[in-house]
């Protein structure tokens, strides 16, 4: 069996943590968990714990994955390695580089010494769940089934109040958005990437030349296939994620209708790197997004009273939907409020372009 020793303070148990944990059990069969002690802590770090060593102990020992929980004193872990039989040492990517623990390098020497592995574990710096994406995926079937209750569309989410003549409207107001740019711009392609039930894509199907739709929804794509196989049967609808489709084909307009929200930044940055590479230089992405009117707001397998169901987002703030275009290479070109749905968010509309 190949044991892995994972050391740490463990002071208020958070999602890094728990990344840290079990991306170490994977490097072995055992996992022992190391807790420096109350006393070694506060004296080597010159900080005063919140959660004293029994309950960081009880707390690890918990985790299913883990195998044994120890506590040590010394940073030098030499002697307890050995103890143990550990084959494998999982510590942090900064582990060894800060010049106040020499103790820590001494380990790291003592592990190449004894045949130790050392296995760096990366920092957690957001939080991507594909367990949130499955669940994701089970809410929009749900909202598909929905369809004979909402004609003008199952994916306007409290809109409105679920008034179907005014989400028509709306849709109206934003398909004329985009035929101006589109006349603008002299676009005659265009892609709808989380397409959903193809609201959009019926109002705009005879304004150009291709256009294509995508969702990861299989029930929603079909809904969108049924209504436009009569008016636009030139139009192309995938079922597939949208951080993950890639074409060959060149589009001169991307719409981003309402998916930005249900996506993490990690998926959103994907998502935009593969758009980079089926756009070109006079393309525009043009974004409808729910963004938080003061600070950005996550809700993860949120409960909601109004839609009887439970559901995924992430609203970002106007600045932050605009700083974080910049930072995938679009440059704002103009935003507006559409209008206003809950106390705390607003659906508002951007426009972008390729940034020079």
């Amino acid at each position: 069996m190949t044991r892995v020793f994972a050391p740490g303070v463990f002071d208020v148990f958070h999602i890094g943590h728990l990344n840290y944990l079990l991306s170490a059990s994977r490097e072995g069969d055992e996992l022992v968990v190391a807790v420096q002690e109350d006393r070694a802590v506060e004296r080597q770090k010159h900080i005063e714990l919140v959660t004293p060593l029994p309950e960081r102990v009880a707390l690890i020992e918990q985790l299913h994955f883990v195998k044994e929980v120890v506590s040590y004193s010394s940073i030098f872990q030499g002697p307890l390695l050995a103890a143990l039989s550990i084959d494998v040492f999982a510590c942090g990517e900064e582990y060894g580089s800060d010049p106040r623990y020499p103790e820590q390098l001494k380990t790291l020497d003592y592990c190449v010494r004894a045949g130790i592995r050392i296995a760096r574990i990366p920092r957690t710096a957001r939080v991507s769940s594909t367990a949130v994406r499955s669940r994701l995926k089970s809410f929009w079937a749900s909202r598909a089934a929905k369809e004979a209750d909402l004609p003008a569309g199952v994916t306007t989410l409290g809109s409105f109040g679920g008034d179907q003549e005014l989400v028509r409207q709306q849709t109206a107001r934003e398909a004329a958005l985009i035929e101006e740019t589109a006349l603008k711009y002299s676009s005659h392609s265009l892609i709808d990437l989380g397409c959903g039930d193809g609201r959009h894509l019926m109002e705009l199907a005879h304004g150009f030349e291709r256009i294509t739709g995508v969702d990861f929804a299989e029930e929603l794509v079909a809904i969108a296939r049924r209504k436009l196989a009569q008016v636009a049967p030139h139009a192309m609808l995938h079922v597939v994620d949208v951080t993950d489709f890639m074409t060959k084909d060149l589009f001169d307009i991307v719409l981003l209708s309402g998916i930005t929200p249900y996506l993490d930044d990690v998926q959103l940055e994907r998502m935009l790197f593969n758009v980079n590479r089926y756009t070109h230089r006079d393309s525009q992405v043009l974004m409808r997004a729910s963004i938080s009117t003061d600070k950005r707001i996550n809700l993860i397998n949120y409960f909601s009273a109004e839609l009887g169901e439970t559901y995924t987002a992430y609203y970002r703030t106007e600045s932050e939907t605009i700083a974080f275009m910049a930072q995938n290479g679009w440059a704002l070109r103009r935003s507006s409020s559409l209008y206003q749905h809950r106390p705390d968010t607003a659906v508002w509309w951007f426009e972008f372009a390729r940034a020079n």
